[in-house]
Protein backbone atom coordinates (compact mmCIF):
# COMPACT_ATOMS: atom_id res chain seq x y z
CA UNK A 1 0.00 0.00 0.00
CA UNK A 2 0.95 3.31 -0.89
CA UNK A 3 2.19 5.71 2.06
CA UNK A 4 0.43 8.89 0.52
CA UNK A 5 -2.76 6.35 -0.26
CA UNK A 6 -3.23 5.84 3.83
CA UNK A 7 -5.70 8.35 4.62
CA UNK A 8 -6.47 6.93 8.40
CA UNK A 9 -6.30 8.95 11.68
CA UNK A 10 -5.76 7.49 14.64
CA UNK A 11 -8.36 8.41 17.60
CA UNK A 12 -7.54 7.59 21.04
CA UNK A 13 -10.40 8.07 23.48
CA UNK A 14 -8.44 8.57 26.41
CA UNK A 15 -8.77 12.08 27.89
CA UNK A 16 -5.69 13.91 28.77
CA UNK A 17 -2.36 14.82 27.13
CA UNK A 18 -0.35 11.53 25.62
CA UNK A 19 2.66 10.71 27.64
CA UNK A 20 6.12 10.29 26.62
CA UNK A 21 9.10 9.35 28.50
CA UNK A 22 11.94 10.67 26.71
CA UNK A 23 14.40 8.50 28.38
CA UNK A 24 12.50 5.12 26.89
CA UNK A 25 15.13 3.00 24.93
CA UNK A 26 17.45 4.91 23.27
CA UNK A 27 16.48 8.16 25.28
CA UNK A 28 17.51 10.43 23.10
CA UNK A 29 16.82 12.43 19.85
CA UNK A 30 15.02 9.83 18.37
CA UNK A 31 12.55 9.70 20.82
CA UNK A 32 11.67 13.32 20.38
CA UNK A 33 11.77 12.86 16.37
CA UNK A 34 9.28 10.06 16.20
CA UNK A 35 6.96 11.19 18.65
CA UNK A 36 6.77 14.73 17.11
CA UNK A 37 7.23 13.71 13.09
CA UNK A 38 3.67 11.39 14.26
CA UNK A 39 1.67 13.64 16.03
CA UNK A 40 -0.54 14.54 13.63
CA UNK A 41 -2.27 11.23 13.48
CA UNK A 42 -3.93 12.16 16.75
CA UNK A 43 -5.03 16.23 15.78
CA UNK A 44 -6.60 16.66 18.67
CA UNK A 45 -4.90 15.39 21.45
CA UNK A 46 -1.96 17.18 23.32
CA UNK A 47 1.43 15.59 23.48
CA UNK A 48 3.71 15.28 26.56
CA UNK A 49 7.28 14.83 26.03
CA UNK A 50 9.26 14.69 29.54
CA UNK A 51 12.54 13.54 30.87
CA UNK A 52 14.07 14.56 27.43
CA UNK A 53 17.41 12.63 27.20
CA UNK A 54 17.44 12.70 30.75
CA UNK A 55 20.08 10.27 30.77
CA UNK A 56 22.44 11.94 28.69
CA UNK A 57 25.94 13.81 29.27
CA UNK A 58 23.90 17.18 28.53
CA UNK A 59 20.26 16.38 28.98
CA UNK A 60 17.07 18.15 27.47
CA UNK A 61 16.60 20.29 23.94
CA UNK A 62 19.40 20.75 22.19
CA UNK A 63 19.47 23.24 18.94
CA UNK A 64 19.09 20.36 16.70
CA UNK A 65 16.40 18.64 18.36
CA UNK A 66 14.49 22.15 18.93
CA UNK A 67 14.91 23.03 15.28
CA UNK A 68 13.35 19.58 14.52
CA UNK A 69 9.87 20.17 17.18
CA UNK A 70 9.52 23.92 15.77
CA UNK A 71 9.62 22.37 12.43
CA UNK A 72 7.27 19.30 12.81
CA UNK A 73 4.81 21.24 15.06
CA UNK A 74 4.48 23.92 12.09
CA UNK A 75 3.95 21.77 9.74
CA UNK A 76 1.22 19.01 12.10
CA UNK A 77 -0.56 22.37 13.24
CA UNK A 78 0.85 22.10 16.68
CA UNK A 79 1.69 24.72 19.07
CA UNK A 80 4.89 24.16 20.94
CA UNK A 81 5.49 24.94 25.01
CA UNK A 82 9.15 24.25 26.50
CA UNK A 83 10.75 24.45 23.37
CA UNK A 84 14.10 26.62 25.09
CA UNK A 85 17.28 24.67 25.06
CA UNK A 86 18.11 22.76 27.89
CA UNK A 87 14.52 21.90 28.61
CA UNK A 88 13.78 18.37 29.92
CA UNK A 89 10.02 18.80 29.15
CA UNK A 90 8.30 19.59 25.38
CA UNK A 91 3.97 20.07 25.40
CA UNK A 92 3.11 19.96 21.80
CA UNK A 93 -0.87 21.17 21.96
CA UNK A 94 -3.75 21.37 19.04
CA UNK A 95 -4.15 24.63 17.49
CA UNK A 96 -5.82 26.58 14.82
CA UNK A 97 -3.99 25.19 11.45
CA UNK A 98 -2.68 28.28 9.88
CA UNK A 99 -1.82 28.20 6.15
CA UNK A 100 1.84 27.92 5.18
CA UNK A 101 4.07 29.49 2.86
CA UNK A 102 5.22 27.47 -0.18
CA UNK A 103 8.74 27.29 1.27
CA UNK A 104 9.91 26.70 4.92
CA UNK A 105 13.09 27.84 6.76
CA UNK A 106 15.03 25.90 9.28
CA UNK A 107 18.87 26.75 10.71
CA UNK A 108 20.63 24.88 13.52
CA UNK A 109 22.67 27.27 13.72
CA UNK A 110 25.30 24.82 14.96
CA UNK A 111 26.57 21.90 12.90
CA UNK A 112 23.17 20.12 13.91
CA UNK A 113 22.68 17.66 11.42
CA UNK A 114 20.22 18.43 8.57
CA UNK A 115 19.34 15.28 8.26
CA UNK A 116 17.77 14.64 11.57
CA UNK A 117 15.98 17.56 11.04
CA UNK A 118 14.58 15.89 8.14
CA UNK A 119 13.26 13.09 9.77
CA UNK A 120 11.16 14.98 12.31
CA UNK A 121 9.92 17.07 9.67
CA UNK A 122 9.30 14.67 6.57
CA UNK A 123 6.10 12.62 8.12
CA UNK A 124 4.19 15.52 8.85
CA UNK A 125 5.78 17.34 5.32
CA UNK A 126 4.17 14.66 3.57
CA UNK A 127 0.58 14.15 5.20
CA UNK A 128 -0.14 17.60 5.95
CA UNK A 129 1.81 20.04 3.72
CA UNK A 130 2.67 18.07 0.48
CA UNK A 131 4.18 19.89 -2.22
CA UNK A 132 6.20 22.20 0.22
CA UNK A 133 10.19 22.76 -0.10
CA UNK A 134 11.91 22.76 2.89
CA UNK A 135 15.28 24.68 3.43
CA UNK A 136 17.32 23.27 6.16
CA UNK A 137 20.95 24.46 6.82
CA UNK A 138 23.02 22.57 9.50
CA UNK A 139 25.38 20.08 9.13
CA UNK A 140 25.27 17.70 6.19
CA UNK A 141 28.15 15.44 7.37
CA UNK A 142 28.58 14.99 11.32
CA UNK A 143 29.47 12.35 13.67
CA UNK A 144 26.26 9.89 14.87
CA UNK A 145 23.83 11.02 11.59
CA UNK A 146 23.46 10.03 8.36
CA UNK A 147 25.00 12.05 6.26
CA UNK A 148 23.39 14.46 3.46
CA UNK A 149 24.04 11.25 0.67
CA UNK A 150 21.79 8.90 2.95
CA UNK A 151 18.88 10.96 1.84
CA UNK A 152 19.38 10.96 -1.19
CA UNK A 153 20.79 7.94 -2.53
CA UNK A 154 19.63 5.47 0.08
CA UNK A 155 16.09 6.95 1.89
CA UNK A 156 14.87 8.79 -1.02
CA UNK A 157 15.10 5.70 -3.23
CA UNK A 158 13.26 3.20 -0.92
CA UNK A 159 10.33 5.92 -0.09
CA UNK A 160 9.39 6.29 -3.39
CA UNK A 161 8.78 2.52 -3.73
CA UNK A 162 5.96 3.31 -1.21
CA UNK A 163 4.88 6.25 -3.66
CA UNK A 164 7.17 9.08 -1.88
CA UNK A 165 8.65 11.67 -3.88
CA UNK A 166 11.61 13.03 -2.30
CA UNK A 167 13.92 15.35 -4.07
CA UNK A 168 17.23 16.46 -1.53
CA UNK A 169 19.66 18.81 -2.97
CA UNK A 170 22.85 19.96 -1.13
CA UNK A 171 23.20 23.25 -1.25
CA UNK A 172 26.64 23.30 0.36
CA UNK A 173 27.84 21.11 3.00
CA UNK A 174 28.40 21.74 6.34
CA UNK A 175 30.61 19.99 8.57
CA UNK A 176 31.34 18.99 12.41
CA UNK A 177 34.71 20.10 13.05
CA UNK A 178 34.75 22.77 15.45
CA UNK A 179 34.73 25.74 12.87
CA UNK A 180 31.91 27.38 10.30
CA UNK A 181 29.31 25.20 8.96
CA UNK A 182 30.46 25.48 5.05
CA UNK A 183 34.41 24.99 5.70
CA UNK A 184 35.08 25.23 1.61
CA UNK A 185 37.03 21.29 1.61
CA UNK A 186 36.49 18.76 -0.48
CA UNK A 187 38.72 15.89 0.09
CA UNK A 188 38.55 13.08 -2.45
CA UNK A 189 39.70 9.42 -3.02
CA UNK A 190 39.73 7.21 -5.62
CA UNK A 191 40.60 4.22 -6.68
CA UNK A 192 39.23 2.08 -9.94
CA UNK A 193 39.94 -2.13 -9.10
CA UNK A 194 40.01 -5.20 -11.55
CA UNK A 195 38.40 -7.55 -8.94
CA UNK A 196 39.03 -11.31 -9.02
CA UNK A 197 36.58 -13.65 -9.86
CA UNK A 198 35.40 -15.66 -6.94
CA UNK A 199 35.59 -13.93 -3.04
CA UNK A 200 35.93 -10.72 -3.79
CA UNK A 201 35.63 -9.94 -0.20
CA UNK A 202 39.73 -9.57 0.05
CA UNK A 203 40.38 -7.70 -2.76
CA UNK A 204 37.60 -5.14 -1.46
CA UNK A 205 39.06 -5.15 1.91
CA UNK A 206 42.30 -4.32 -0.02
CA UNK A 207 40.80 -1.29 -2.07
CA UNK A 208 39.02 -0.11 0.79
CA UNK A 209 41.72 0.04 3.30
CA UNK A 210 43.76 1.94 0.53
CA UNK A 211 41.19 4.34 0.36
CA UNK A 212 40.95 5.34 3.82
CA UNK A 213 44.63 5.31 4.11
CA UNK A 214 44.64 8.00 2.00
CA UNK A 215 42.12 10.08 2.89
CA UNK A 216 43.23 10.66 6.51
CA UNK A 217 46.51 11.46 5.22
CA UNK A 218 45.02 14.14 3.28
CA UNK A 219 42.54 15.25 6.35
CA UNK A 220 45.63 15.17 8.63
CA UNK A 221 47.90 17.39 6.12
CA UNK A 222 45.25 20.03 6.02
CA UNK A 223 44.94 20.45 2.66
CA UNK A 224 41.68 21.97 1.09
CA UNK A 225 42.02 19.46 -2.10
CA UNK A 226 43.75 16.48 -3.20
CA UNK A 227 46.54 16.90 -5.62
CA UNK A 228 44.45 15.47 -8.42
CA UNK A 229 41.82 17.97 -7.96
CA UNK A 230 44.22 21.37 -7.08
CA UNK A 231 45.76 20.93 -10.72
CA UNK A 232 42.54 20.96 -12.28
CA UNK A 233 41.76 24.63 -10.38
CA UNK A 234 44.73 26.25 -11.56
CA UNK A 235 43.47 26.98 -14.64
CA UNK A 236 40.37 28.49 -12.95
CA UNK A 237 42.70 30.31 -10.29
CA UNK A 238 44.29 32.23 -13.25
CA UNK A 239 41.11 32.92 -15.25
CA UNK A 240 38.61 34.19 -12.05
CA UNK A 241 39.49 37.93 -11.24
CA UNK A 242 41.64 39.27 -7.82
CA UNK A 243 43.47 36.57 -6.11
CA UNK A 244 42.41 32.89 -5.50
CA UNK A 245 43.94 31.05 -2.54
CA UNK A 246 44.39 27.05 -2.43
CA UNK A 247 45.83 24.92 0.06
CA UNK A 248 47.33 21.52 -1.64
CA UNK A 249 48.96 19.03 -0.14
CA UNK A 250 52.55 19.24 1.07
CA UNK A 251 55.26 18.83 -2.37
CA UNK A 252 56.39 15.61 -0.44
CA UNK A 253 53.05 13.81 -0.38
CA UNK A 254 52.36 14.36 -4.44
CA UNK A 255 52.56 11.27 -6.94
CA UNK A 256 53.27 13.46 -9.79
CA UNK A 257 54.25 17.14 -11.40
CA UNK A 258 50.87 17.80 -12.28
CA UNK A 259 50.52 20.44 -9.75
CA UNK A 260 53.46 22.59 -10.78
CA UNK A 261 52.98 21.75 -14.51
CA UNK A 262 49.74 23.27 -14.44
CA UNK A 263 51.15 26.55 -12.26
CA UNK A 264 54.16 26.78 -15.24
CA UNK A 265 51.55 27.16 -18.31
CA UNK A 266 48.46 28.47 -16.81
CA UNK A 267 51.09 31.55 -15.41
CA UNK A 268 52.65 31.55 -19.05
CA UNK A 269 49.70 31.42 -20.99
CA UNK A 270 47.04 33.69 -19.39
CA UNK A 271 49.39 36.10 -17.84
CA UNK A 272 48.42 35.09 -13.87
CA UNK A 273 51.14 35.52 -11.35
CA UNK A 274 51.47 32.54 -9.19
CA UNK A 275 53.15 32.15 -5.76
CA UNK A 276 53.76 29.15 -4.12
CA UNK A 277 55.15 28.83 -0.65
CA UNK A 278 55.19 26.00 2.49
CA UNK A 279 52.85 26.56 5.26
CA UNK A 280 53.97 25.61 9.15
CA UNK A 281 51.89 22.51 8.50
CA UNK A 282 54.19 21.58 5.31
CA UNK A 283 51.19 22.31 2.86
CA UNK A 284 51.74 24.06 0.10
CA UNK A 285 50.05 27.48 -0.20
CA UNK A 286 49.12 28.54 -3.90
CA UNK A 287 48.05 31.85 -4.41
CA UNK A 288 47.44 33.24 -7.79
CA UNK A 289 46.26 37.18 -8.74
CA UNK A 290 44.14 36.01 -11.98
CA UNK A 291 43.21 37.81 -15.30
CA UNK A 292 39.39 38.41 -14.41
CA UNK A 293 38.62 36.91 -18.09
CA UNK A 294 35.14 37.49 -19.48
CA UNK A 295 32.79 35.10 -21.18
CA UNK A 296 32.85 36.06 -25.27
CA UNK A 297 29.53 36.06 -26.59
CA UNK A 298 29.45 33.24 -29.18
CA UNK A 299 28.27 34.38 -32.93
CA UNK A 300 24.63 33.68 -34.09
CA UNK A 301 23.94 31.41 -36.97
CA UNK A 302 22.62 32.99 -39.86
Amino acid sequence: MSLLDHRSIMQDATEGPLQIDGATLEGGGQVIRTSLSLAFLQPSRPLRLHSIRAGRPKPGLANQHLVGARLAAALSGRALTGDDKGSTELVAAAHEERPLPPSLEAAAETAGAVTLMLQAALPPLLFCAPGRQLLLRGGTDVNFSPPAAHSALVLAPLLARMGVCLDTRVAARGFNDGGPLDSGCVLSANSVQSLPRGDLGPAADRCCAKLRGELLALLESGACACEHTADQLIVFMALAGGTSRLRAPPAAALSSLHLPTAVHFAERLSGATFRITESEDGCQLVECDGVGARARPAPLLE
